[in-house]
């Protein structure tokens, strides 16, 4: 006997949207999702840097973002340090330049005052 045969295969469905506690963000799950320390996500927030939207609410004391608020954040995320950026400048030196000079022998203090300004 043959097996049955099936009309065509459905088609994978889409999973469906998150919702309840699955759709927020606490601290630590955002942190997770950007790679980077738990108390840099703070201090983002305490510095109210422009890429991170301030969240949606508070649970538990904590702040607390939907899934749907944070879409894109790894675009918009200026990787580095907050703020503008440290200009350093830089100088080439020859190698010559770059040596120390050296002294042949060190300095000595001579601790007798000098003749002619003796105390009285």
């Amino acid at each position: 006997m043959e097996p049955p045969t099936t009309a065509a295969a459905a088609p994978p469905s889409t999973p469906p949207p998150q919702r309840g506690l699955d759709d927020l963000y606490d601290i630590g799950r955002l942190a997770d999702r950007l790679g980077v320390e738990h108390a840099t996500v703070r201090v983002w927030l305490s510095r109210k840097v422009p890429w991170l939207p301030a969240p949606d609410g508070r649970l538990n004391g904590g702040a607390v973002w939907r899934a749907s608020t944070l879409d894109g954040i790894e675009a918009r995320r200026a990787p580095g340090r907050p703020g503008p950026k440290r200009r350093i400048i830089a100088t080439i030196l020859p190698p010559a330049a770059t040596a120390l000079p050296t002294l042949d022998a060190p300095p000595t203090l001579d601790a007798r005052p000098p003749s002619g300004t003796e105390r009285p």
